[in-house]
């Protein structure tokens, strides 16, 4: 509603004194024409500009004003809802659906200053009656409504697998409460310079310093695997010899296709090495699992200098677990519950985010004390992206989803939300490791993390990434032997090589920045609880002494997915005081 305030403003910012019965006659015109203040200037501007050589507003100059631009409004207005419902447009034309009313009016008063008749963009609210916090963005063609699949999805909200002792399990039933916990202090562990996230220009690096960053990773983490192993010297992997000496090295294939038993190859360090390479045999070996860019020390003969015979493969440099009780001034106290969710969030044939919606129902019904959410949340390669048939910037609606989620603030003051960024969104930048989110808006419960990044939770070290990690590295590694289960063998390399990302040359879609993997894709520590979601089936295991969280996704295809839930609370071992339940949305 106008006021003579707002139209003193309004004309102030264009640096323009009115009068006072000037002011009333401009108040008095918003009011019978409906219109606020600031669509009000501007149309007076423009036909100040075009009409009156830029004279200021004067009594006269208002009825002349209103007898050219109102009159026809005025005229029109009785017959422009049977017109909206009736009119045939002829030509080339383009609606828009889902779009509020106001962009409408928007729309009308800028069209009558077009000196060219343009593409008629029509737009229109939906036919079918939503509930106001219905999610959709404006789009050129009408929504497909809700999902049927998911909307019959059996067992909501079921249990489908537990971790933990019996008593802990037990506490996931009772509602939480902000007296659970006290002094809850949550901080991002920054790397060794201490940065969190390196502002850098994304693939401006040169050949020689990436190899000086490889050559370093590969020095640094075969000493701890020679450490480990309490091995004291290694050689040059092209030094001859018929006696067992060691080697240390980066694992590479010698072939097009992905690696294979005969086409393993061994990178030395420059140090010892000039950085060459040798072909490895691995025939003696009785047990491996190995992949591109893995870091390993070798164990065997070389006889003739261009073949490297193995005996024995060495991989583990893990570092051992922090004491969550190192720090008496930083200790949890109380339980701690968390939930855990990974994208997308939307089936994958609408833009609804039924889903999601769902979700923010069951936070703010139980109360958690910490969210973490990884992308992607609107992923690049959904149907409804790839066609280009949305209205709005992607940026402008992933603003909307974040606005939702802020909306948890009623409903559950106390829960922090922490979402995790992922190269795989179409509004983000493509680039491994990932910066984080960003938005125009600052909201005081929700906290953007890069990918990937550590949590320090009260000396409870939380390990996150919405990289699917496991997936990548199955698809390269080859094993042979008595090495384990596969889901608990691809979680032991993550901890093993210290390294979010060990696989290189990584995947086509997963463009990797050195200098950035090389600051922030490496695991400060071995983390109590680590955040690891993929395509293979959701679990929940105990590798090296951290406790393996993989929920899936929160939606798969037409479908619903799984989400996890976990408790926090005293004890020494990860395996004693977290216990974890995976949860159908």
């Amino acid at each position: 509603m106008a006021t003579e305030n707002l139209v003193t403003e309004q004309f102030q910012l264009l640096g323009i004194d009115v009068e006072k019965e000037v002011l009333t006659k401009c108040v008095s015109l918003c009011e019978d024409f409906d219109v606020d203040a600031e669509t009000f200037i501007e149309q007076w501007m423009a036909f100040s500009l075009n009409y009156l050589n830029s004279a200021p507003p004067t009594l006269e100059n208002l009825d002349a004003f209103t007898r050219k631009e109102f009159s026809k409004r005025a005229s029109s207005r009785t017959n422009a809802a049977a017109k909206e419902a009736s009119v045939s447009i002829t030509g080339s034309s383009l609606t828009v659906y889902g779009t509020p009313i106001s962009i409408q009016s928007d729309n009308n008063v800028l069209s009558n200053y077009m000196t060219a008749t343009p593409k008629r963009v029509k737009l229109e609210t939906e036919a079918i009656s939503t509930p106001q916090n219905e999610l959709h963005p404006a789009t050129y063609s009408p929504t497909t409504g809700r999902s049927l699949k998911y909307s019959s999805r059996p067992n909501p909200g079921s249990v489908v697998h537990s971790y933990g002792e019996e008593k802990q399990l037990e506490l996931f039933s009772r509602t939480n409460d902000l007296n659970d916990l006290s002094n809850l202090n949550i901080v991002q562990i920054s790397n060794d310079v201490g940065d969190l996230y390196t502002k850098a220009m994304f693939g401006f690096e040169m050949l020689q310093e990436k190899a000086s960053i490889f050559d370093s990773h590969i020095t640094y983490l075969s000493k701890c695997i020679m450490k480990k192993a309490d091995i004291t010297e290694s050689t040059s992997t092209r030094h001859k010899t018929q006696i067992v000496v060691t080697v240390a090295g980066r694992i590479e294939c010698d072939a097009d296709a992905r690696l294979n038993p005969k086409s393993v190859v061994l990178q030395g360090t420059w140090e010892e090495s000039l950085s060459q390479a040798v072909p490895v045999d691995i025939d003696n070996v009785k047990q491996y699992s190995l992949f591109p860019g893995q870091v390993v020390v070798m164990r065997g003969i070389n006889p003739r200098g261009d073949q490297f015979i193995a005996h024995e493969i060495l991989s583990d440099a893990s570092k051992p677990v922090p004491d969550p009780k190192a720090d008496m001034m930083n200790t949890l106290e109380g339980t701690l519950s968390m939930v855990m969710a990974a994208g997308p969030y939307t089936t994958s044939d609408n833009m609804t985010y039924e889903p999601l919606k769902d979700f923010i129902t069951y936070i703010g019904t139980h109360r958690p004390h910490v969210v973490i959410m990884t992308g992607p949340f609107m992923d690049v390669e959904h149907s409804k992206i790839k066609d280009n048939s949305m209205a709005e910037t992607y940026k402008s609606y992933f603003e909307k989803l974040i606005d939702n989620l802020a909306e948890l603030n009623t409903t559950s003051p106390y829960t922090k939300i922490y979402i995790v960024s992922s190269l795989k969104d179409v509004f983000h930048v493509n680039i491994y490791p990932t910066p984080p989110y960003s938005t125009r808006r600052k909201y005081h419960n929700i906290h953007f993390l890069p990918d990937p990044c550590t949590l320090n939770i009260n000396g409870v070290v939380v390990g996150l990434t919405s990289t699917d990690v496991l997936m990548n590295i199955s698809q390269e590694e080859i094993s042979f032997g008595p090495v384990g289960d596969k889901l608990s063998r691809l979680c032991a390399h993550v901890v093993q090589q210290q390294c979010w990302a060990p696989l290189w040359p990584p995947p086509a879609a997963q463009p990797c920045d050195a200098a950035l993997w090389a600051a922030h894709a490496h695991l400060p520590c071995t983390p109590h609880l680590m955040l690891l979601p993929s395509n293979f089936r959701y679990f929940v295991k105990e590798v090296y002494g951290c406790v393996m969280v993989n929920p899936e996704h929160l939606t798969k295809g037409l479908g619903g997915g799984t989400f996890a839930r976990v408790l926090i609370a005293g004890g020494s071992r990860p395996s004693e005081f977290i216990s974890a339940q995976i949860i159908r949305i």
